[in-house]
């Protein structure tokens, strides 16, 4: 075995220990399937119980909030590297730019990950954030394992009040002037690994780390995610938003079309690798998609939801027994990805008449109706 097979084994171990399986084998690309990084290549779906299929897909675009709109304003599904189906609401369409709100953070993932690979940041060395480094500061003992698997122990989770919430005065009050800056200045609450609580913050400081490693401000950062992200898989339409302060706003609000947000699905469908080329680092994938077991946490994994058993105050988004994981945002945003079905389902809009609930049994509905495609668990 040669030193970068080993080394490639030994990262892989290093992403993917303490937590729960990753479950079924990624699947790989089909040789007829061509990449779609220029264009989509569009088949009928293969083997999909067509009934249930449109029950699922009308359920979706039945409720109708303001302006008399569906909350389901596009729809695009993936199956063995094909777009199998695609439907927008009247006035979108494929060239329509979506926010992200959450999904955000999976592309901060993404980032961090290339610069991973790259060997420019470590996931078990102590987090490369300044205010963190002086003596005796127990911020110091952070990881960007902690921040990526929401760990991390920090004061800055998302909370349930309202206006008042952490996330909201970061967002949209007087802590969005400098968000980086707002979200690196609290203490630790708890010992970093021992408690897992939801932080749009701690994507915040991830998306910090990313941009002074990468450098050249606002517009190092757009060339960095163009060059290492974008262009490879073809996903031109995607737009990073900044603070006044010019720190990308890794946490919330990133935008592209429903195409170009089933590219970023696939790409983690076909782990982390595109056309021959190694994009994420070996591992990563699985990292994304293992769940850090703690009291508080069972359906989270490092910025990407999984498909399970949620602890208390955790919520489930599909039904139990589908295994999938995804990058979710407010209002309903998802990208859901399905090994076991070698799909990628993905569902943007909004939720002004459609409850967390029944769009999930909708998409859950929709999902069913394809088959299995084979694959083992890991």
């Amino acid at each position: 075995m040669t030193i970068g097979r080993t080394l490639a084994r030994v990262v892989l171990v290093l992403l993917v220990c303490a937590g729960a399986r990753a479950g079924t084998a990624l699947p790989p690309q089909p040789p007829d399937a061509p990449w779609p990084t220029a264009r989509w290549s569009a088949s009928d779906a293969e083997g999909v119980d067509s009934a249930a299929f449109e029950r699922a897909q009308e359920a979706l675009f039945a409720p109708k909030g303001r302006g008399g709109l569906p909350d389901t304003r596009a729809l695009v599904i993936v199956q063995g590297g094909r777009m199998v189906f695609e439907r927008y609401a009247e006035g979108f369409g494929p060239d329509s730019h979506f926010r992200s709100w959450s999904m955000a953070k999976s592309v901060t993932q993404a980032l961090t990950g290339i610069l991973v690979r790259e060997g420019k940041l470590a996931l078990d060395a102590p987090a490369p954030v300044p205010a963190w480094h002086a003596d005796g500061d127990p911020r110091g003992a952070l990881t960007l394992r902690h921040l990526l698997t929401m760990t991390s122990g920090l004061d800055n989770a998302d909370g349930n009040e309202g206006a008042l919430s952490f996330v909201a005065r970061m967002l949209f009050g007087d802590l969005s002037g400098d968000t980086a800056q707002s979200a690196e200045q609290v203490a630790l609450v708890h010992d970093p690994g021992t408690f897992w609580a939801y932080s749009t913050a701690t994507s915040q400081i991830v998306a910090d780390i990313v941009a002074r490693q990468v450098g050249g401000g606002r517009e190092g950062f757009r060339a960095f995610v163009a060059r290492e992200l974008a262009t490879p898989i073809g996903a031109t339409s995607l737009l990073v938003e900044f603070d006044a302060a010019g720190n990308p706003m890794g946490g919330a609000f990133i935008f592209a079309n429903a195409r170009d947000w089933a590219r970023l699905g696939l790409l983690y469908l076909r782990d982390g690798a595109w056309d021959g080329a190694r994009i994420l680092p070996a591992g990563w994938v699985d990292f994304s998609r293992t769940v850090t077991a703690l009291p508080t946490n069972g359906v989270y994994g490092a910025h990407f939801w999984v498909n399970g058993e949620p602890a208390a105050n955790q919520f489930r988004p599909l039904s139990k027994g589908l295994e999938a994981f995804e990058m979710s945002g407010n209002a309903g945003q998802f990208v859901v990805i399905v090994p076991d079905r070698d799909l990628v389902v993905v569902r943007l809009g909004e939720m002004q008449r459609v409850s967390w609930a029944e769009l999930g049994d909708a998409l859950s509905e929709l999902i069913s109706a394809f088959p299995h495609r084979g694959g083992s668990p890991q």
